[in-house]
This record gives structure tokens, sequence and C-alpha cells, in this order.
């Protein structure tokens, strides 16, 4: 069979992450925390801007005002040969670039960039914490935020009001075009051949569009963001400035924020959509790669710290059992009805099994761990390939939550020892990673180098195991709905698509008017709607504004999640860790290191309008206000091999908060009590004395 040239974007999915500075430097393309060939640095780290692949050092990650630089999503296009199927992994993969010649002869003379940024939190359904994805079931949906905005979730007058709608821009590589998604620049996308089409009636979309007046604590929520491209031709796309905005309300007075998921009347500026490209060759032929994703959010404040679960666990949990990723791994055998994992699958111990035991030792850099857990992880992370599984720590896996078993009520000595998705008390690995460590445990494992993934395949990894899994109430990059198979190309072996990438849905940019909303409300979850995601699909289910969810998720107790609480063995007050590794709590600070010799730690967030009198509300603003005034004067925490310092080396062991702007070294802050510690019980009622 003749083979075909397609061609793909990667990563599938990426993050471009906030900033106040006008600066950037790039976002990670390697894989937080793992060992990374010829250098000491672990995976993780951002890269700097105008480089391959070099990692930013402490000073790189704020500019000269002191201001926190942005995290540009960088994405490339490669070509591949195809049969007509595609198997995964597959190996393969070649970059294009500008004057790239491919193998057939045809050369690149050009490349087409578009992205479309919008944000329909505010015009969206209620995040339900207790419930998560579930509330979507049976046809239901939760209650609309801001119901004082009549209509339906789909009425023109809701969306006008409060989706924010940046509208699609278009930009080409060899001129080095930049495009900003605010008011003020018109809209654009690719048209025929690769042209540029102007969209000049495109109804772009801003909160002060519908508001006289808002309430600005950070300054105006006017943009989304920025693309551009690089001197090869790769797009990389910017975050906006991270600001939040509320209105007033019938006195002139700000709204309160009074929750930490779904506050009326205030907007954000996180964002998402697709991302699109038309290859321009020098006979100008043209052709269009498969697009990929990008979500604009979040900081990382700890971008070495691997989670032991991570978005791309959880993705490739799914395409394993539900889209048939790897059928050597999960499938049907033969004559059988049932699919299950195959008994002899062999997983490669430094792919497959080492990123949890390595996840599990750097939770100590982020959360306040007892002795005794810091040297059970210590000896967790020092098993290698050529250990006897049944002589380690991790023996018959006893200390790891099974998730095919009622366990996540659970608590010490199983891990993870972090809180759960929504209605269960603790966070279980995935049930593919569970097998790949069961399979380990029976000593069924390869080891060396896995050499399976392609460039491309690597990048997809990379990007989204640098994310926060497995606890999505709702999540700080994505929510539940990432691992939702309605959501992506559900005809990946055969489309020449590949794996793990989001349908666009169909957006033609036709009969647009000034007046009427373009976009829908878009795609509702377990509700059989498979045309893909429009722009601000992703991002609607986060809180909003987002600071006041990352803000509140540190430390709770089990019954956060669930009608129930950790019977098994603690205490109804016992608090445990939310996202350690994504939303550091507790921390050691670079500057109060000496001699490679820890100091006590300290909260991630504190100083002043942090002190806690309940210890349920540490490591938080006490105002949710000040979450969104300070969020860019939280440290980053970053490997010893990579703090600048003119005083001393630090240790490729230690892992420090550095550019912190909330205190100054050896300022007296909250103490952070050892673990357990718990919150004060709730005060019960007194009876009556005259009984």
């Amino acid at each position: 069979m003749n083979k075909k040239t397609v061609f793909r974007v990667h990563p599938t999915v990426n993050f471009a992450r906030f900033g106040t500075s006008e600066e950037y430097i790039l976002s990670p393309e390697t894989s937080a925390g793992l060992p990374q060939k010829g250098t000491d640095v672990t995976g993780g780290l951002p890269i700097k801007k105008g480089t391959e692949n070099t990692p930013v050092s402490s000073k790189d990650l704020r500019d000269d005002e002191g201001n926190l630089k942005k995290q540009a999503a960088r994405f490339r296009i490669f070509a591949y040969e195809t049969d007509g199927t595609t198997a995964y992994p597959g190996g393969d993969g070649i970059e294009v670039t500008l004057g790239t010649r491919l193998p057939d002869g045809r050369v690149v003379k050009d490349l087409v960039w578009s992205c479309h940024l919008a944000n329909k939190k505010a015009a969206a359904y209620n995040v339900v914490n207790n419930k998560g994805i579930e509330a979507y079931a049976d046809g239901q949906v939760p209650q609309l935020r801001n119901p004082e905005v009549h209509g339906t979730i789909d009425s023109d007058y809701r969306l006008n009001r409060l989706m924010i709608d940046a509208g699609p821009r278009a930009i080409r590589a060899k001129s080095r075009e930049l495009a900003n998604f605010n008011q003020c620049s018109q809209a654009s996308c690719i048209g025929d051949n690769g042209k540029i089409e102007p969209l000049p009636d495109y109804p772009i979309r801003f909160p002060d569009d519908t508001n006289d007046e808002l309430f600005e604590p950070s300054g105006p929520l006017d943009t989304l963001g920025q693309i551009l491209t690089d001197d090869k031709g790769r797009l990389l796309v910017l975050a906006a400035s991270g600001n939040a905005v509320g209105q007033y309300d019938e006195y002139g007075v700000p709204i309160q924020m009074t929750g930490d998921l779904n506050n009326v009347g205030w907007f954000d500026s996180a964002s998402d959509g697709p991302v699109k490209v038309t290859l321009i060759f020098e006979d100008d032929s043209t052709e269009e790669a498969f697009g990929a994703w990008v979500v604009c959010g979040d900081p990382a404040y700890a971008p070495q710290i691997r989670n032991v679960v991570s978005v791309w666990d959880d993705v490739y949990n799914m395409f394993v059992r539900d889209l048939d990723l790897q059928p050597d791994l999960y499938g049907k055998p033969d004559g059988e009805v049932e699919k299950k994992y195959n008994p002899h699958y062999t997983p490669n111990f430094t792919q497959d099994i080492q990123p949890v035991f390595i996840a599990c030792n750097l939770q100590r850099w982020t959360a306040n761990l007892p002795p005794l857990a810091l040297q059970a992880h210590s000896a967790v992370e020092s098993i290698n390939e050529d250990d006897d599984p049944n002589k380690t720590i991790m023996a018959a896996l006893n200390f790891i939550r099974n998730p095919n078993a009622d366990e996540t009520n659970i608590g010490t000595p199983l891990m993870p020892l972090s809180l759960g998705a929504a209605g269960t008390s603790f966070l279980t690995v995935t049930k593919t990673q569970y097998f790949l460590l069961e399979q380990w445990s029976k000593g069924k494992f390869d080891k060396g180098d896995p050499g399976k993934l392609g460039p491309g395949e690597i990048l997809d990894m990379a990007s989204m195991s640098n994310c926060l899994g497995g606890r999505y109430v709702p999540g700080i990059e994505v929510s539940y709905t990432i691992m939702e198979k309605d959501i992506y190309i559900q005809d990946w072996k055969t489309s020449g698509a590949g794996p793990f990438r989001i349908k666009h849905y169909p957006l033609t940019y036709q009969g647009l008017q000034k007046d009427t909303p373009y976009l829908s409300s878009g795609w509702i979850p377990l509700h059989d709607m498979t045309d893909g995601l429009q722009p601000g699909d992703v991002s609607k289910f986060m809180a909003i504004p987002w600071q006041t969810d990352y803000n509140s998720c540190s430390i709770h107790a089990t019954a956060i999640n669930t009608d129930g609480v950790n019977e098994s063995n603690g205490s109804v007050t016992t608090l445990y860790w939310s996202w350690p590794s994504q939303r550091p709590d507790a921390v050691y600070v670079a500057e109060e290191v000496y001699n490679n010799v820890l100091p006590m730690q300290k909260w991630s967030i504190r100083g002043p309008g942090t002190y806690a009198v309940n210890p349920a509300s540490a490591a938080t603003f006490q105002d949710p206000l000040q979450s969104v005034t300070d969020w860019d004067k939280i440290g980053i925490i970053v490997q010893g091999t990579n703090v600048d310092s003119d005083s001393q080396t630090y240790s490729p062991e230690l892992y420090l908060e550095v550019q912190s702007q909330l205190t100054n070294p050896g300022d007296a802050t909250d103490p952070v009590p050892g673990w357990p510690f718990n919150a004060n019980p709730s005060k019960k009622k007194r009876g009556c004395p005259h009984k």
C-alpha cells in the first residue's frame, strides 16, 4: 500500500500560564521530576526564551521589576508516513519547520497558524464540589452560574453579558507576525489556500462591553493573551496576565466573593481553544495539519514536583480502557466478551513504574510530612530496576491504595495520602497505573531505555504529565472533563490524527453579526455530544475566579469530598493535602538553607493576611480578595541545581522555594506543625440547662 504523509501538531494539549510581566519563558517540554540524560537537572522546568531546551534558573522567573513572567505554550508540527492506520506508540515523526524539505521533495515555504481563545466560565453551569461530573448524569445539569442574568444557557442575552470571546486570530510564521486577543485587534482566520481572512464583523466580547464600571483590583480584563512564532515557525501562545474583575452591586460596592468555586458577578482571564496550522509549500500547494488545543491558566508554582496522578495518567488510562490505545495492554482476548488487562504484558520500569516512585518522594518538598513518611518515601524512590520487588518497601503493593477495591476511605499507611476526587476521601492511582505496578510486583517488567515514543509523542506525554490529575474538584489546569472520551477524536487510528487529540467543533466563521454571539454554550458532559469542543469548553468547568480555588485548596479534612469521613483511622478533624505537587503547602526557603542543611518549613502562602486561627485554613490568604491581588507574589519551587546564589551551591537533592515576595527570608511567620495535625473541632450546641 502506498504511504501518505500526514501532519500533526504537538503537544496535542499544551498549557500557557499566567504572569504579570510582559516577558515570557517557555512551558516545559520534559516531564516533572524525571531524570534527564547527561544532567542532574530533573524534568519539568520551563525553558529559557530563545533557546531550544535550556532550563531556566531562579533569576529567570521574574523580570527586572519583580513581575512574574508568563509561560508560553510552544507548538510544533510533525510529519508522519502512514499506510492508513496508526498504532501507539508509533516511535516515528520528523519535525517540520520553515524551509523543511520533506522526503517526497516538497519544501515548506510558510506556516499559517490560527488560534481562537474564549472564556465561558460566567455563562456556564456551577461546579458541584461533591458530585463532580456526576452532576451531569441522567440528563441532569447543575444550576447556572449568575442566575440573575435571565435566559437559557444559550440565550443571546446571557452569552452577550457573560461570555468572554476574543475570537480567532491568524498569523504567518515567515513574516514573524504577532496577534493580540483583545478588543482593539481584528479577528481573522485561515481561509482557502492558506490565505488569512479578516473578520471585521466577528462579535468580540469582553466584560466591559456590558458593564459601565468594573471593580479591577489588579487591572482591567481586556485581553486573553497573544500568539506569535519563533524563528523556526513554531507557534507560541501566551496567556493573559491572570487578572480577575468583579461587578458592583446596586449600592456601588464590589460584589463580595462568597465561595471558592462559583462567585457571582466575577470574571477572570483564563481561556482555552483550538490551535490550527496550514502548511504552504514552495509550489503554493497547501495542506492542513491535525490541530491541537491550548489551555491558558494557573502559574506552575512547583514545576518539577511530579503529581502521583497527573493529567497524563488519567488521559492515558481512559485511552487504554475506552479507545483501544494499546490492545496488547488492555483488550478483548480471543473468544471473550469483556475487555481486561493482559496478564503477560510487561511494562518498562523507567517509563511506567519509576515515575510513581519518584513522585512519591517529591511530595516532601511541598507538604509537611512526618519523619517516618520521609524515610518511607525515600526508600520508595531508591527502588531501581535491578531490585527484587519482593525485597523492597513496595513488596506486594501493600502501601498502594487499590483503585479496584473499597479503599478510598482508608488513610495511613496507604498512598497517596492526599485527598481524592468528588465523593471519595483519598486519592488512588489509576487502574492502569495499578495494573502496571502489579506486573512489576510480580517481576513481569522490562529494563533499560524504553525507546518507544516518537518526539511528538514525548511532547504529548510531557505536557500533560506536568499537570494535576486525580483530584478534579474542579482541578488546576483542567477538570474531570479531560477524561471524557467524547471530547477526543475517537477514530484516531484510521483518520491519521493519532491519539490524545481533542476534536474541534467545526467553526466556519460565516454569517457573522456583531450583536449576535457566534459561540454557543458548547459541550455538556454525559449528554452524548460528540461534535467536538468550542473555544472555552475546557476552562468553563473551572473555578471563577481561578485564584479563589487555588487559594482554598490547601489542606482539608476528608469530609470536604464526601458525605462520609475517614473512619478507618485518624480523626474526623485530621487534615490532609489537596494538591501538594501543584499547589505547594509547606516549603523550604532557599535563602534560609545553609550548607545544604534544611531549615524549618514555612507555608507557601504566608505573611500579612494569612494568619489562621483554625489550622484548616492555614497556608491561605484569609480574605479571598487578597488571593486575587497577591497570587503573583507566591514563590516558585525549583531544584537546587537551578537556584542562583552568590554565596553557596545547593545540592541537586533539594527542591527549594525561590522568588517569593510575600515575606523576607528570616521573617517570623505562622509555624508549620508536624503531621498529623487537626482542624479545630466544630462547636457543639449546649443543651438546655433547665431540663
